[in-house]
């Protein structure tokens, strides 16, 4: 629920229980009480350490500090820091394990204040420990975050799309024939882990491409190896590589691949030696690999395509046994209505 309209819920939403408006104003009042501790922990925390520096340069530069303040001691401000932070993570808007990462930080503060009032040396100790443990717990969940976030921006790269899709911004209304249900229950990537394919036909503009970026960077998401690539493109590729007798080099890649992306299928036709090597691919990867494939031609029709009706059939076959086959044949989005149309957003996952 955003956030901007919850408090107007009672008045916007008259089929509202009474129970449900009394949870709501609750909610809402303890929302306020916290930010309201929070703030006052913040002011006493500034003031309170603002002090402490001031004494500090007075003593220093003063040559002497007075006797009343010599008890003065940093324990007040960690500890108004650390509660005006674990009272502040309770009130934003963050998953149940980061506010309770968050709350801890705050408890770690306050621990590491609240020993200086102590005398015993064993409790200090201990003390230290937990605060110890407390900040590396935090520090260690960061750092794993940061470096699955690293793994993953590598991911994207390798995979080489040209612009990053989400499920989010494709308009379903668009395309009745897709059933959404079905669509979104492959951004769970076991399509991958069972090494079956989606092939994606459509006439053109009807968001093929939308949707087969869109499980491509699913799959990144989740660990997969992923690579994007049109049709017209590989079959360069792999003429290239032919040339030079580099194939095997090139095929190594694929080797590595856990999903591989062929766009555009049907744009352009294949010369002869082009669609053996791009047979080469898909026949080498069948049952090793799972392929996304969009297409505008039908797949009865490939053999125009690849000049060859044996090869399309084996192409054609190796694609098509456990696949999921999707069929997109409602208007193009540039015929579309403009309020039917989704503005795209950029999601991490």
């Amino acid at each position: 629920m955003n956030e901007s309209t919850a408090a107007f819920d009672e008045f916007g939403h008259p089929e509202q229980s009474v129970e449900e408006v009394r949870r709501g104003f609750f909610s809402r009042c303890v929302r306020a009480a916290l930010l309201g501790i929070s703030s006052a922990a913040l002011g006493l925390a500034l003031l309170s350490a603002t002090f402490i520096v001031a004494l500090h340069t007075f003593r220093v530069f003063g040559g002497h500090q007075p006797d009343f303040l010599w008890t003065v001691k940093s324990a007040i401000p960690l500890m108004a820091i650390g509660i005006s932070y674990a009272t502040l993570i309770l009130t934003v808007p963050r998953t149940i394990a980061q506010r309770f990462l968050g709350f801890l930080v705050g408890v770690a503060f306050i621990l590491w204040g609240a020993e200086q009032f102590l005398h015993e040396q064993g409790w200090i100790s201990f003390i230290d420990d937990v605060v110890v443990f407390l900040f590396v717990l935090d520090l260690s969940i960061v750092i794993r975050g940061n470096l699955a976030r690293s793994l993953t921006e590598r991911r994207l790269r390798n995979a080489a799309f040209p612009v990053i899709k989400t499920i989010e911004s494709f308009n379903f209304a668009t395309q009745p024939s897709l059933e959404e249900s079905r669509v979104r229950g492959l951004l769970d990537g076991k399509y991958i882990e069972r090494r079956e394919n989606v092939v994606i036909v459509g006439n053109p503009k009807t968001g093929k491409t939308h949707l087969a970026r869109s499980l491509g960077y699913a799959a990144c998401l989740q660990g997969k190896r992923v690579w994007f690539t049109t049709a017209s493109k590989l079959a360069a590729e792999l003429m290239e590589h032919y040339a030079r007798s580099s194939q095997r080099r090139f095929l190594r890649r694929l080797d590595r691949t856990d999903l591989l992306i062929l766009d555009e299928i049907g744009y352009v036709h294949f010369t002869e030696l082009e669609a053996q090597l791009l047979f080469g691919v898909i026949s080498g990867g069948y049952e090793r690999m799972s392929f996304i494939v969009t297409t505008t031609v039908p797949l009865e029709k490939w053999a125009e395509l690849f000049g060859n009706e044996r090869l399309a059939e084996g192409v054609v076959s190796r694609l098509t046994d456990r696949a999921h086959i999707l069929e997109a044949t409602g208007e193009p989005y540039r015929k579309s209505p403009v309020h039917d149309v989704v503005s795209p957003r950029f999601q991490a996952c």
